[in-house]
Order: C-alpha cells, then sequence, then structure tokens
C-alpha cells in the first residue's frame, strides 16, 4: 500500500471511531514556584509545567476567553467551560470569580483550582497606561562571576496598544562561533558575561482584530500541522513571556583539549566547581503576524483568518551538526559525519556539550483560515513553510539525523482540522502533510483524532493519533508518547490514549490517563510492533477540611512483550535479529500525599514515593528509588507569606556510590507592599549526601580529598521583585 493510500486509509478508520486540561495531579498552588515543585516532585511532566506556566503568566481572561482558552485552566472540562460561558452571557460580565460557584458553574474546589491563572480585567483603568514590572536575580555563595539576571516588564496604553521587553544576562552561554579560515573549522571567544533579549513584541488588539510586531507564538487545532505555544488547546496568536529557572548547580568547565592534554584544560578546580545556572529561555518566532476572527459571512456563519512572517536567530546543541563538505549522509557513523569542533583558541580549548547561540537564521511563515457555520462546528486549514540559513561559508553545516530540525534546507507542512460539538461529545480531527529535502526523509503523514465526552461531573477522553516514519515536523506538538525519533515525538507513532476524569459527589476525584502505543516502522533504533503502556491513575479525598489525602500510582512498561529485568534502561541497547534498538525500560511508582490544614493561615503537607525500575546494573531485580516531601506553608498576616519545604532524594536505596542522593531544603519569604507591588527572598540548602568519585573526589597520597563536588552544601540565594501599576 503506498504511503497517501496508507493515510486515507488511517485517517477514515480514526474518523469512524469518536490532550486536554484536566491535569492527572491537581494543580493547587500560589505561584509559579508551587509548579515548579510539581514538577521536580514527579507530579506534572516538564511539558505540562510549560503550559502551566505559559497559563499563569499571561492569566485568562474571564469576560473574553473563549472555549479553548478556558479550557487551558487546570481541572475544567468542557462542560464546566460552556457553564462558564452561559454564565457570562447571561450575566453580561463576570466581576468576581466567585459568582461562578454561587452559580454552580464550578465548584468551590475548582475555583481554588483557577485563582491563580485567571484574571478579570477593569473596564474603566483609572490610568490610561498601566504596566507590570518583574526583576529576577539568583547568587550561590561560590559564584565567581555576576550572578544572572532577568527583568520583564509589558505597559498596556490607550488606543489598544501594548508592549513588553524581556532582558536576560547569561554568564554560560559561549560567543557565537564564526569560521576560521586558517584552521578551516568554528572558532568562538568562549564564556563571557552577555545581555541577551529573547522577548520584544508590540501590540495592536482591537476587538476581534490584532497585529503583532516582535517575538510571539502561533498554534491551531490539534497542534498536528503548526503549533509553537505551549497551550493544551491553542487557537491563534499568543505572546508569552516563559522563562526556566534551573534548580541544579552547573559546572563552571565546559572546556576540553583532548589533542593538547596539558594544555588549555579546565583546572581541577574549575572541573569541579559548581555554579548558578543562567536562565532558559524557548525560541519563538520574531516577525509580524496578524488576525481577524469572526468575520461575518451571513447568518451564524463567521470566519477567522491569521499570517505570520517570521526571521528568528536559532541556537543549537553542538552535537546536532555536521559538515556536508566532508559527510554525504549523517546516517553513515564514519569521523567524518560527526558534528565539527568548536574551537577557542586563546586558550588551545575546545567546547564540549553546549548550545551554539544563534548560528543560524529562520526564515518562516504561514497562514491558517477557520470557518464556523455555527459554535458547534468548524473547519480549518493551516499551511506553513520554513528556511534554515548559516552563515558560516565556506562550511556547509546541517543537521544530523537526529536533530528536531530536518537536514536538506527547506521544510513545510499543510493540514486540516475539524470540529464538531453533540451534546456533551466533541470531536475534533487534524490531518496533515509535512514535506522536507532530508536524505532519506521527504515527509509524510500525520493524524490526531480526539473525542471527548464531557456531562457535568465527568471527563472521557479517546485520542487516537498516526505519525509515519517520515513526519518530520519541527514545528508541530500534537499528542504522542515520551520517545523520541530522530528528534521528534510525533514520528513513528500509532497510539491510543485514553483519559478520565470524575467527582463522586462533593468528597471523591478519580483522574487517570492510559496510554498505549507501537512504532508501525522498523528502524535501526527500534524494531517495529513493540507494544508499550503508560497508565497513571489517582485518587483524592475531600471530605474532611482538616486532612485530605490523595494516592496514586504511575506504571510505564516500555515494552509488554518482555519481562526480562536489567536489559532495559536509559541507554541500553538491545539486539533483535542482528539489528541495534535503544530501550528504555520499565517503571512502577506508588506515591501518596497527607495535607493537613489546622489553621486558615497554616497548611502543612508531607509526600512520598517508592519506584521500581530497570537498570542494566541489576539484572534479576528492580533498582529502589525514594523520594520524601515535606512542606509547610505559614501566612502570620496578609503581607507575610512563609513556605519551607525538604526534599529527600535517593536513586538507588542499595548503593549510594552509583546515583544521586540528596537533601534539599529552601525558605521563601514573600512580601506583599500593598496591592501593586511583591518581595521575594528566598535560601536554598542543599547536600549532597551520596559516595559517587564525582561528588566526594579521591584521597591523594598525602592525605588531601581531590576532586570532591564544590561547593557541598550549596548555598543559593534568590531575590524576586515584583511590581504592578
Amino acid at each position: 500500500m503506498s504511503r497517501p493510500a496508507r493515510f486515507v486509509f488511517v485517517l477514515g478508520l480514526l474518523a469512524a471511531s469518536a490532550q486536554g486540561a484536566v491535569f492527572e495531579q491537581q494543580i493547587i498552588v500560589e505561584d509559579e514556584d508551587d509548579l515548579f515543585t510539581l514538577e521536580q516532585r514527579g507530579d506534572i511532566t516538564s511539558d505540562q509545567l510549560d503550559t502551566l506556566l505559559e497559563v499563569l503568566r499571561e492569566g485568562v481572561e474571564l469576560n473574553s476567553a473563549g472555549r479553548d482558552q478556558l479550557y487551558d485552566l487546570p481541572g475544567l472540562t468542557y462542560a464546566d467551560c460552556d457553564a462558564i460561558i452561559e454564565y457570562r452571557t447571561a450575566k453580561g460580565r463576570i466581576d468576581d470569580p466567585a459568582e461562578l460557584v454561587a452559580a454552580g458553574a464550578i465548584t468551590g474546589e475548582q475555583l481554588i483550582e483557577i485563582a491563580p491563572f485567571i484574571r478579570i480585567d477593569s473596564t474603566r483603568p483609572l490610568l490610561p497606561v498601566s504596566g507590570k514590572f518583574r526583576s529576577v536575580t539568583r547568587f550561590t555563595t561560590t559564584d565567581n562571576t555576576p550572578p544572572p539576571t532577568l527583568l520583564h516588564a509589558r505597559l498596556k496604553g490607550p488606543w489598544d496598544l501594548s508592549a513588553g521587553l524581556m532582558l536576560i544576562t547569561t554568564r554560560r552561554i559561549p560567543a557565537t562561533p564564526t569560521y576560521d579560515p586558517a584552521l578551516d573549522a568554528l572558532i568562538s571567544t568562549g564564556f563571557g558575561y552577555a545581555l541577551h533579549v529573547p522577548r520584544f513584541f508590540a501590540m495592536w488588539n482591537s476587538g476581534h482584530r490584532k497585529v503583532v510586531a516582535g517575538t510571539y507564538t502561533i498554534g491551531f487545532g490539534e497542534r498536528v500541522t503548526l503549533d509553537n505555544t505551549r497551550r493544551s488547546t491553542p487557537s491563534g496568536i499568543y505572546l508569552t513571556d516563559d522563562f526556566r529557572r534551573p534548580i541544579e548547580n552547573v559546572r563552571t568547565c565546559k572546556l576540553s583539549n583532548p589533542d593538547l592534554p596539558l594544555s588549555g584544560e579546565c583546572s581541577a578546580g574549575e572541573k569541579n566547581l559548581y555554579i548558578t545556572p543562567d536562565f532558559d529561555w524557548r525560541e519563538t518566532f520574531r516577525g509580524v503576524a496578524g488576525s481577524f476572527e469572526d468575520i461575518s459571512l451571513g447568518g451564524e456563519t463567521t470566519m477567522s483568518v491569521y499570517g505570520f512572517l517570521s526571521y528568528q536567530a536559532r541556537s543549537i546543541y553542538q552535537y546536532e551538526l555536521y559538515d556536508r563538505r566532508t559527510c554525504e549522509d549523517p546516517h553513515l557513523t564514519s569521523a567524518a559525519c560527526k558534528a565539527p569542533p568548536v574551537y577557542i583558541p586563546s586558550n588551545s580549548s575546545r567546547l564540549i556539550y553546549s548550545t551554539l547561540p544563534y548560528l543560524f537564521d529562520e526564515l518562516a511563515g504561514g497562514a491558517h483560515v477557520t470557518v464556523r457555520p455555527n459554535y458547534k462546528i468548524s473547519l480549518g486549514v493551516t499551511g506553513y513553510g520554513a528556511a534554515p540559513f548559516f552563515h558560516v561559508q565556506p562550511m556547509e553545516l546541517d543537521f544530523q539525523e537526529w536533530s528536531r530540525y530536518p537536514n536538506g534546507g527547506a521544510f513545510g507542512a499543510v493540514g486540516v482540522n475539524g470540529h464538531v460539538t453533540v451534546g456533551p461529545v466533541n470531536l475534533y480531527l487534524e490531518g496533515a502533510r509535512s514535506f522536507d529535502r532530508a536524505i532519506g526523509g521527504g515527509g509524510g503523514f500525520g493524524v490526531e483524532q480526539r473525542t471527548t465526552f464531557s456531562p457535568k461531573g465527568h471527563e472521557l477522553e479517546v485520542s487516537l493519533r498516526y505519525y509515519d516514519d517520515k513526519f518530520h515536523n519541527p514545528f508541530g506538538r500534537p499528542i504522542a508518547a515520551p520517545d523520541e525519533l530522530e528528534g521528534l515525538r510525533a514520528k513513528n507513532e500509532l497510539g491510543l490514549r485514553l483519559r478520565y476524569f470524575v467527582r463522586l459527589g462533593k468528597n471523591w476525584e478519580f483522574k487517570t490517563r492510559n496510554d498505549f502505543w507501537v512504532a508501525p516502522y522498523g528502524t535501526p533504533a527500534a524494531p517495529a510492533w513493540v507494544p508499550n503502556f503508560y497508565t497513571l491513575t489517582r485518587a483524592n479525598f475531600t471530605g474532611w477540611q482538616l486532612f485530605q489525602p490523595s494516592l496514586w500510582v504511575d506504571l510505564r512498561n516500555r515494552n509488554l512483550t518482555s519481562s526480562q529485568r536489567g536489559r532495559c534502561a536509559a541507554g541500553s541497547i538491545l539486539y533483535v535479529e542482528g539489528d541495534p534498538y535503544t530501550c528504555n525500560g520499565d517503571l512502577y511508582r506508588i506515591a501518596g500525599r497527607l495535607e493537613f490544614n489546622p489553621h486558615k493561615r497554616v497548611m502543612l503537607a508531607t509526600q512520598a514515593w517508592f519506584t521500581w525500575t530497570d537498570d542494566v546494573k541489576y539484572q534479576e531485580s528492580f533498582r529502589n528509588d525514594l523520594q520524601l516531601w515535606f512542606e509547610a506553608r505559614y501566612t502570620p498576616t496578609d503581607w507575610l507569606n512563609l513556605h519551607l519545604k525538604t526534599r529527600y532524594l535517593d536513586q538507588d536505596l542499595s548503593d549510594p556510590a552509583y546515583l544521586e542522593t540528596n537533601l534539599w531544603t529552601y525558605l521563601e519569604a514573600t512580601f506583599r507592599l500593598g496591592r501593586y507591588a511583591r518581595v521575594g527572598f528566598r535560601y536554598d540548602l542543599f547536600f549532597w549526601l551520596d559516595k559517587r568519585l564525582s561528588t566526594v573526589g579521591l584521597v591523594d597520597v598525602d592525605g588531601t580529598v581531590v576532586g570532591a563536588r564544590t561547593p557541598n552544601p550549596e548555598n543559593r540565594l534568590m531575590l524576586d521583585v515584583r511590581a504592578s501599576f
């Protein structure tokens, strides 16, 4: 069967059968630090953290948000979103979110969950100009360079105009490489204190018309064709101030010199010295974008049109490159196809494990059109194209086969999406065709069909997906398993996901997600049709005001046909009929949380999980991991909030010299200076307790310890200042 015929067959199959924002864990937070803690505890994934951070920092405006925007809020089903819109339409305006509870649109527990993520804009601002500012800096007591700093500002002015800017200073990002004709190689001036401007924009947003100049994100439908937002259900152009605060300190030394081992290497102190990590951010689109929404075509029929044009400087991990002058096919394992080195001539060294900033430019553009005969039916068409440009001639740099970007030059995708609502049933479908010039590629097909059944207090979601082994779309972000093929998750995958949420009375809440998938095409990395299964189920009891217990299980079986232990851990290689493939192993986890609320100003909580996981070190059994958390929150006054958290992590209970063991405690104090200012101080104390060589070092002949991790313990400080007017 040809690829187009196979695509049509699968599309028809999925359409004949019938990722939302109901997270498997309860999202009870006050600020973004609580979201980071959820990820660190393993309660949410990194992708879910990105989604929640974006929604938290932008806020969902209750009086103007559409159904898809409301569905981005944690804990809401489509039935809840419809109830909010119905109440808003009947009343005209929501002035207090508590109205929704009194009207029965949502529960009090749901209001607590969504409260940090919503906003209600004033209809009559006191000043013609309003704004908000934020500055964050972090410091470790052994830092040998000035600390990283972030400054973010947004202004909203008259005539529907607004603007924003984000500045970030870094220390551990090398200078952009250039070509050196004498070495016939890439060279860099190395690391230094630098200023970056990852976000800037000016926007005119008047009713259903929007124009943005600067940085932005854009996404549509089921995210198969185009989406570089972090939304669960994107539907247009978004502004984002997303950034990450990596937790673990980073090693100062990122240089090596295997050719001259006695020259240009980092000193022993630098090799083992760890300092504060820089802030992270995503590279979005940069250019212009605009939209005309809900254009009347007569009767109830409306049309929305979106377009964008971007010219963005892109960074890339140094090992994702190869030079076409010496390598015809990056799939080959010859030395000529390895990533070209990046030298630092000033000290005869070269970079290792570094992201090369702004190494190439990317020109991208696209459009989307949606037609809605009524609010229950929509049909959309999306298309985009992009082309990378390297500026290091005469080198002919291109992307390795495992990079998220396809090699060969220009790429893009075209897709069609649709939506139908019938009572409590919502049907969503999107199919796309990608295009590229990659060696062995050329483009492929991807399709995602999602059905939700959303009566009040319940939501069942059935998601079916198919992405062939040629579907290479770096700007798609559809539902996919957590594994990757050639830098992408949505590739060579046939899968089914079931998610169910139910609220039983006022006391019980159950959430479950079950994901089954196979790779329909065999590759050198893995055979075809190996079945994989993930399931996560959680139960919350809210019937007691004093105690609120939760229990959940997380089961991940990466090869249902094999129960052999010890051969299937991260990075391990198996051989099937002589062909190697990577298998990531099984994981089984049981976890529980108990929250104690003795007073409205006091909260205490403890949480623990125990994990059985595959590891190549253990051939006849599982490796056992343990994580314990204790949390205390105290609000003595309305202007002061104190938050203490402690975590103990042991990644191998039987061998302290194998993996990480640490104890991490931090205390955060937040001062609210009236309604418009807030200052946060945070102190972290981090002990490395394991006996690994990288932690404890070696004892020299004279009795001194050489190569021990420095500092240990780590003393970290953070200052976060926010103001608005």
